[in-house]
This record gives C-alpha cells, structure tokens and sequence, in this order.
C-alpha cells in the first residue's frame, strides 16, 4: 500500500499548526496516525483527548526514542506505542513529549521513526511545530511528501517564514510538495503572500476562537462545529494537500470521506 507522510510547521509564534494537525487527521479519510513529532512539546493529550482516554496513554513518542537508544540497530515497532482516537481505530496518535527539556534525546530518533512511519499501512500526518532550530525533526522532513508551513499573513510572521522555508527546500528538494496554510488574522492577501514566499497557498484557515478550542483545549463542541467553516477549512486543506501529492505521484489517496459526527461519536466527545 503506498501512504503519505505530511508534516505539518510553523515559522512560530503560535499561528496553529498543532491545532490544523489534528484537525486534518480527523477528518481524514481512510486510516491515519497523526504524530506529534514538536521537540517543543505535546498538545493533544492534555487538550482534545482530556476526556477522551480509554486507558493509560503510554510512553509515546519518548518511549520510541528509549528504545532507539537502547537499541539503534532493532527496527521502530511504532504500533507499540500508539494510541486510537476513535473506537474504530481509524485515527490513531503517537502523542509527544511533556517536558522540552527531553528534545535532545529525540534527535537519533527521526531517521528510523521517519522509516518506520513511511512503511506503516496507513497515511500519517505529523505536527513538527517550529522549524528551522537545531532540533527540528530534519528525518520526518527528508522523508516526507508534503509539508505545510502554517502562518499568520502578519509582516512578522512572513518575515520568519521566508528564511526557514528557503532552509526547507535546502532539505526537501524539488520532489517534496511544499505548500502554506493561512491563519485568517492579519493585514496580507494570499496572493500577496505566495509572491513573496514563493509557495502556493492551499488553504485559508478562518480565526475561529471558539471552534479552534474544541481542538486545541477540548472544549465542548457546539451543535454547528461539525459543519463550522474551521472544520471545513481543515478539510479543504487536507484534500488539496492529499492532491498534490497524488498529482505528484508520491503517494496515494485512501479511502472514503471521515465523518466528524462519526468521529465525535466514537470518542465519546463531550456535548
């Protein structure tokens, strides 16, 4: 089976990319693992899976990477250490670290957990948060077939973005689709901010406060989120996403549409 590995990043300064991660993989269709691979730390355990765990949530991703130390030479079972989002096991999540001061014993950890995560059956989605530091994930970037970088069309943001996108290409080359999503909160146009940054924008995001929490802090969902513009954003997002690099040829497109009611019913989520 081919499957995808997108990566989801930022210039910084907090513009969602977190949030937009777990958006996409929940409105994934087909199987996905969304991996939260920020060395600056997790969100989604203590935000949207609150009061959503079955059961004791696992070492995770720092679990991965003591194995990798005790062991360099056996290969990533990353299975071992997901968990599901949903009942049907559909959604699954690798969830990060709590603590950023254990981002250094990640770094011999991306270039087997990128093997790995290439290999599994099923699409992955991955949040690396901020890029361009020295420990930013470089083996989930090389390995990956698209990569989002998710901003604010503020001046201060597009001026972040323009050198750790350049960094970007440096790394990915020309085989790797890389694309901007646009948090709606700032003074710049799409078109304005392709010019610029030389990147195509797939998707404006709306800033959606009360939604957007639902997401990121668990909050309870209103009746109108399943078909709120946020969630339909966040879909758009990923199709086109999923599109390009079909187009491209990297990788294929799986499956039938998620549905968010589906999604929300399973994981019990709070109303």
């Amino acid at each position: 089976m081919i499957v995808g590995l997108y990566c989801v990043t930022s210039p910084g300064g907090a513009p969602g990319a977190s949030t937009t991660a777990l958006g996409m993989a929940l409105s994934w269709p087909g199987r996905v693992l969304l991996a939260e691979c920020d060395p600056m730390g997790r969100r989604v355990l203590p935000g949207f899976m609150t009061d959503r765990l079955a059961g004791p949530p696992g070492p995770g991703v720092l679990g991965l990477a003591m194995a990798v130390q005790a062991d360099p030479t056996a290969p990533v079972s990353v299975q071992e250490y997901v968990l599901p989002m949903v009942e049907d096991g559909s959604v699954e999540l690798l969830h990060g670290i709590r603590d950023p001061r254990h981002a250094p014993q990640l770094a011999a950890l991306w270039g087997p957990l990128a093997q790995a995560l290439v290999t599994r059956d099923g699409d992955v989605v991955a949040d690396l948060g901020r890029i361009g530091g020295v420990e930013t994930p470089l083996g989930l970037l090389k390995a990956a077939d698209a990569v989002v970088m998710l901003l604010k069309p503020t001046l201060a943001q597009i001026d972040a973005a323009g050198p750790r996108l350049e960094s970007l290409r440096d790394v990915v080359g020309d085989r790797v689709t890389v694309a901007l999503g646009l948090v709606a909160d700032g003074t710049y146009t799409a078109s304005e901010i392709e010019r610029v940054l030389k990147a195509p924008v797939l998707a404006e995001l709306p800033c959606s406060p009360n939604e957007a929490r639902v997401l990121s802090d668990g909050a309870p969902p209103r009746m109108t989120f399943r078909t709120s513009l946020l969630v339909r954003s966040l879909d758009g997002l990923g199709r086109r996403l999923r599109k390009a690099v079909a187009d491209s040829g990297a990788a294929g497109v799986n499956g039938d549409e998620a549905s968010w009611a589906a999604v929300f019913a399973a994981a019990g989520g709070r109303r």
